[in-house]
């Protein structure tokens, strides 16, 4: 048997629910915080936020990051592949807000992101409808707080398929 391999077709051997659950668990996150209804990739803020949530809660389990003085430690291309899933690039986005530097900075010198590490035990993203749209899916789903199983808030997202470490971006995003 002859496999083709199709680039940006979510990464080996998971669903696009699974590969993009730290995008989406991030971005749900920072609209909550951020009291957003929706996602705004000009919202510097809600940007940044949202990317730190993903290097927080699952950067630990990138192979390229490190763990130093009870700081996550991410070469700039690491936090580029991150952003990528937000269909953004880490150049085009503007300057790292202050309102974030007590949990997330950035090292000129070692070209090296430093991160708080986060903890979020107490909810779970759960996808539970994908539905192929023109050039990708639309996710329907909740955060959920797992000691009562309740919906915190729901969501729906749309991706598109991207060539990137995470299969897809999202470019749509939006509560309910």
């Amino acid at each position: 048997q002859v496999y083709e391999y199709l680039p940006g077709r979510t990464p080996a051997q998971t669903s696009a629910a699974e590969s993009m659950s730290p995008a989406l668990h991030g971005l749900v996150l920072a609209l909550m915080n951020q009291e957003a209804g929706s996602f705004t990739p000009t919202d510097r803020e809600l940007v940044w936020e949202g990317l730190y949530n993903m290097l927080s809660l699952y950067g630990q389990l990138d192979s390229r990051s490190q763990m130093e003085d009870g700081l996550l430690l991410f070469p700039a291309e690491t936090v580029q592949d991150y952003a990528a899933a937000l269909d953004l690039s880490l150049e085009a986005l503007p300057p790292l807000p202050q309102e974030l530097t007590d949990r997330l900075t950035f090292d000129r010198g070692g070209n090296v992101y430093q991160a708080v590490c986060g903890c979020d035990d107490l909810s779970q993203l759960q996808v539970r409808e994908v539905r192929p749209v023109s050039g990708g899916l639309q996710l329907t789903g909740a955060l959920v707080y797992v000691v009562e199983d309740l919906d915190l808030v729901q969501f729906q997202a749309t991706l598109q398929y991207r060539d990137s470490m995470f299969g897809f971006a999202v470019t749509g995003l939006a509560l309910s």
